[in-house]
């Protein structure tokens, strides 16, 4: 259930808010698997869900800010509120200055805020109440959709605009997959890099080689055909896949964020080749700097989806310095009580300079740092630095205490850091998809269940 629903949400909730009828779809999903998750039991005839406090400190972090800004507040206390003061002048046009408000300027997008966030903290609660073996299936599964999203980007690229199968109408005409977003469509598969390395790495290691090759351990309780030599060349080809997928997206960050994601594989597989000896990984290291020089040689060859990507990396008219100036002074007019969440859009239009006014609306500040303060205040940004605190304490945890599990650690803090960094220039928190994948990762940081006795002896 926890791979369905993920597969759901991955190609569903890729369209963000111009096609919410996707995600009405991804909605009614959390539903149906919400409900099959608590009617049909685990193998110990019990409910699966996290028993751990950090699960349910995060889960209430996470929904404190749009359930504290839909309380109704007396007059006397929204009004002290700094920030309101603009609310309360519209208010006393019609009468209305003296009435019980809420936070948020607009109940209604909060709400929806608030009912969009509920399917990511199923994908977190599915994931943490999953054991080890169950939490592979699921990296596993984060690898083929990407695998897949990448074979549907190359359609993309190679139909041309006319006739390639996109999802969405609203898009770059470049790779982008499941998504509409460039920029979401090269987290996926920067995503998907690390996990196919965290999924595969089990069957790399020294113990999983088999004279016959008819069986080999690869994580706990999963048993796989092949051998190393196998295992290593699928992991090479989709490896290889992924990064040039990730190239065709043509988003600048999730470009750049390819360096830190390869260190993270290399810190997964660092034990599984831990006896291979610097020698034998040589011809890796070359055909890694054959890939490179490829890239680079089509790069100034004139190829033309390349040297288009090239092209985006002058930063020329990047209309991104112009929505954080105005997203910056619609957080000014707003601080500290903060307009509610949802409500960006329309605070946006109101701050957009004359001297800026184009055609397209000014959907999103394409900055989630500035997004959040702008909707939520002081409030969010201190919930925000509560929640990243105990993630990180949560990673540590995970690391000392389950080395068995360090490659899926380590995949749980790539999937919150490539979010994290592609914030300060997009909104990855904004998309179901990506929402979803990212509570996939907090799930992965969270302390097992206990197995019971029986899974103990191995019975």
């Amino acid at each position: 259930m926890a791979m369905g629903f993920l597969a759901c949400a991955v190609v569903l909730g890729g369209g963000g808010s111009p096609n919410p009828a996707t995600e009405i779809l991804l909605q009614l999903a959390f539903v149906a698997f919400g409900l099959a998750w608590l009617w049909v039991p685990s193998s110990d005839g019990r409910v699966p869900i996290p028993r751990t406090a950090t699960f349910w400190l995060l889960c209430g972090l996470v929904l404190a800010l749009p359930l504290v800004q839909l309380i109704p507040l007396p007059p006397g206390l929204w009004t002290a509120l700094g920030g309101q003061e603009n609310r309360a002048a519209a208010l006393a046009l019609v009468g209305r200055e003296h009435g019980w408000q809420t936070l948020t300027q607009s109940p209604a997008r909060t709400l929806a805020a608030l009912l969009a966030i509920i399917p990511a903290l199923f994908a977190f609660l599915a994931t943490a109440a999953l054991d080890a073996r169950g939490r592979y299936w699921v990296v596993g599964a984060i690898a083929g959709l990407a695998c897949i999203a990448a074979l549907l980007g190359a359609l993309q690229v190679s139909l041309g605009a006319a006739n390639a199968p996109y999802l969405y109408v609203e898009n770059n005409r470049t790779l982008t997959g499941f998504q509409a977003n460039r920029n979401a469509a090269a987290d996926v598969l920067l995503i998907g890099i690390a996990a196919a390395a965290a999924f595969l790495a089990p069957a790399l290691g020294p113990s999983s080689s088999s004279a016959s090759g008819a069986g080999r351990p690869h994580g706990p309780g999963i048993t796989l055909p092949g051998d190393r030599r196998a295992a290593g060349l699928v992991l090479a080809g989709v490896l290889v896949v992924l990064l040039f997928a990730t190239i065709l997206t043509a988003s600048r960050t999730g470009i750049a964020l390819l360096g830190p994601v390869l260190l993270g594989v290399w810190l997964i597989l660092r034990p599984a080749l831990a006896d291979l000896g610097r020698w034998r990984l040589v011809p890796v290291v070359a055909a890694t700097l054959a890939i490179v020089l490829i890239a680079g040689w089509a790069l100034q060859g004139g190829n033309t989806a390349l040297g288009a990507i090239a092209e985006r990396f002058a930063f020329a008219d990047d209309a991104r310095r112009e929505l954080w100036r105005d997203g910056w002074f619609a957080t000014t007019q707003a601080w500290p009580s903060g307009i509610g969440l949802g409500g960006a859009q329309s605070a946006m239009i109101a701050a957009e300079r004359l001297e800026v006014l184009a055609p397209p609306l000014p959907n999103r500040v394409h900055n989630d740092y500035l997004e959040l303060a702008l909707e939520g205040g002081v409030l969010a940004l201190a919930l925000l630095a509560a929640i990243g605190l105990v993630l990180v304490r949560a990673a540590w945890s995970s690391w000392r205490e389950r080395p068995a599990e360090r490659a899926l650690t380590v995949l749980g803090a790539i999937i919150l850091l490539v979010a994290a960094a592609h914030s300060f220039v997009d909104y990855p928190l904004r998309s179901m998809a990506m929402a979803c994948l990212i509570g996939t990762g907090a799930g992965l940081l969270m302390r097992t269940p206990r197995r019971s006795a029986s899974d103990e002896t191995g019975a």
